[in-house]
This record gives C-alpha cells, sequence and structure tokens, in this order.
C-alpha cells in the first residue's frame, strides 16, 4: 500500500483565506434567493424605487429610460414668442419677431438720416460775417520774421553758389552802392512772394490767420481780378517800405492799402 494515497494537502493555518472565499460566494448565493423571494413591486414602491419595471424581479437590473410625455412643457425664450423644451420655434413665431427687428432697424436709420439734415441744414445757416479791419502789429510781427528767414535762406543759397564774400561786399560797398540795392531787391521779392501767394491761395498770410484776419472774402478767391487786387495791394506796402502803409493804418484807423488796391484786410465778427 502506497503511503502517499492517503496523504491530503492542507494549509498549516487558515490566515491563507480559500475556505473564506467560498464562504463568502456561497452567502451572497443565498442572500439574493432570499431577498428576490422576499421582494415584491409594492414594496419597492414603496421605497421609492418606481423606475424598476414591475415584471422585472432582479433588483439589480439597470432601469429603462422613461419615455418624454407626449405634451411637452413650454418655456419663456425670446420676447415675442414661445419654443418647446427640445423643439423649435414654430414659423410664424419667428418670421414675425424677424419682421419686428427689420421695424426697429430701419426707424433707427430714418433717426439717424434726420439728425444729419437738420445738422446740414443749420451748418449751412450759420454764414461767417467778416468786418473792415486794420493792421495788426502782432501779425506784421510774426510775417516778418518768416519773411526775414525766407530772405536768409536764399542769400545762403546766393553765397554759397557764388562764392562771394558778403560780408566783405557789405563792408566795402562799390561807388553806387549796387550791393545794397540787390540785398534789398532779395527781400523785397521774398516779401512779395510770400504775401501774394499766401493770400491767393489760402486768403491769408500765416500771420493773418494766426489772429482771424484776411484779405477779402471766401468767395473772392476764385476771382481773376481778385489775385491783380492782392498783387498790387503786396507791392503798394512794399514799395512804401513796409512800414509806412501799416503804420499810418494803424494810428488813423483805416485801411489806406484795402482802400486803394480794393483788396481789403477782414476780420471775423
Amino acid at each position: 500500500m502506497d503511503p502517499f494515497e492517503e496523504f491530503e494537502f492542507k494549509p498549516l493555518t487558515d490566515g491563507l483565506g480559500f475556505h473564506k472565499k467560498k464562504a463568502a460566494a456561497a452567502k451572497a448565493d443565498v442572500d439574493a434567493d432570499s431577498f428576490k423571494s422576499t421582494s415584491s413591486p409594492n414594496i419597492l414602491k414603496s421605497q421609492g424605487l418606481e423606475l424598476i419595471e414591475e415584471g422585472s424581479t432582479d433588483p439589480l437590473r439597470p432601469p429603462l429610460p422613461r419615455k418624454k410625455s407626449s405634451t411637452p412643457s413650454q418655456v419663456p425664450s425670446a420676447p415675442g414668442y414661445l419654443t418647446e423644451v427640445g423643439g423649435e420655434a414654430s414659423p410664424s413665431t419667428s418670421t414675425a419677431a424677424v419682421d419686428e427687428i427689420l421695424k426697429t432697424l430701419q426707424k433707427n436709420r430714418r433717426l439717424e438720416f434726420d439728425e444729419n439734415k437738420t445738422k446740414t441744414k443749420i451748418t449751412a445757416q450759420v454764414k461767417e460775417e467778416y468786418k473792415e479791419t486794420v493792421f495788426s502789429f502782432s501779425a506784421g510781427l510774426l510775417d516778418g520774421m518768416l519773411v526775414m528767414a525766407a530772405s536768409l535762406l536764399c542769400l545762403i543759397l546766393l553765397v554759397s553758389i557764388a562764392r562771394v564774400d558778403l560780408v566783405a561786399n557789405l563792408t566795402q560797398p562799390d561807388e553806387n552802392y549796387f550791393i545794397y540795392v540787390s540785398t534789398f531787391s532779395i527781400f523785397a521779392g521774398v516779401a512779395f512772394i510770400y504775401l501774394t501767394l499766401n493770400r491767393i491761395y489760402m486768403g491769408a498770410t500765416p500771420g493773418e490767420w494766426a489772429f482771424d484776419q484776411r484779405v477779402g472774402k471766401p468767395a473772392d478767391l476764385s476771382s481773376g481780378l481778385f489775385c491783380l487786387k492782392v498783387a498790387a495791394r503786396s507791392a503798394l506796402v512794399i514799395l512804401t517800405g513796409f512800414i509806412v502803409l501799416p503804420i499810418a493804418s494803424a494810428l488813423m484807423n483805416k485801411d489806406f492799402a484795402g482802400q486803394i488796391t480794393g483788396a481789403r484786410l477782414l476780420k471775423k465778427a
């Protein structure tokens, strides 16, 4: 007889847990059977488990989803119409809302157009008024500084191109003093161009513009005769020495150059 036939392998201790797993599985089967036998639909409903179907006896089975109600509730959405939950707005209500939006946009555009019309009418009605004035020393000082700067620039260009000693010629002039005449002619030519062009194209020199003065009205700028009058005024002031007529006009409060040539000096009223 083999001595190993009746030999049985057993764990030395109960801590390995093989027998516990079998016992736990058996206990779970017994509990499930007892739960199936004792549970009923009425008890489940009383406990709040209405989602479980009445025909099902398995409590561990997941509940089936409920069907949507046939009459969906209505919730307020955009102003002017209602939409159903899970549905779309009816065509009639949506078109009505679009019509209302378009009407409001048209009203806003009409209001803006009317405002622009009124603004243009107001600006058209307001016209600039001018009154006769006399020579201003502040405007003359600013214009004199600009004319002097332009004349010095021309002299610098002349000396650099001709390569002459301007200081020596001025300190030791010739017998006829042509050096002084030529220097004054340069200054006079720059002043004539400065006064005439600014008054013809802009209506005023920078000095006159800074102090709200001008020669002639804005409507006169398109006239060829007015250009001749402006040129005559500039030539008259230069020929009288730049100082005689302006000072006489300021002291007598009369625009003598404007009265003689017709190009009067004006100021905004």
